[in-house]
């Protein structure tokens, strides 16, 4: 995956956490079941995560040491 495919998913991501906060209530309909959506968003959040640590890697970094003699 590149940068801007992992930056496509985390902003899919965020949407779907925003509308299913968005509900009213514990529980979203899906095929007209009712289902809690707490464990959806737990998963949706280890997403987020996983996006948010990709991205990190591909970060420039500086080491910065100093020898001394």
């Amino acid at each position: 995956m590149n940068v801007q495919q992992i930056e496509a998913m985390r902003d899919q991501t965020i949407a779907q956490i925003l509308d299913l906060l968005a509900t009213a209530g514990p529980t979203i309909s899906v095929n007209g079941v009712d289902v809690v959506w707490a464990p959806i968003l737990e998963s949706l959040e280890r997403t987020l995560d996983w996006c948010d640590r990709k991205l990190a890697e591909y970060q420039p970094y500086e080491v910065r040491t100093r020898g001394e003699t």
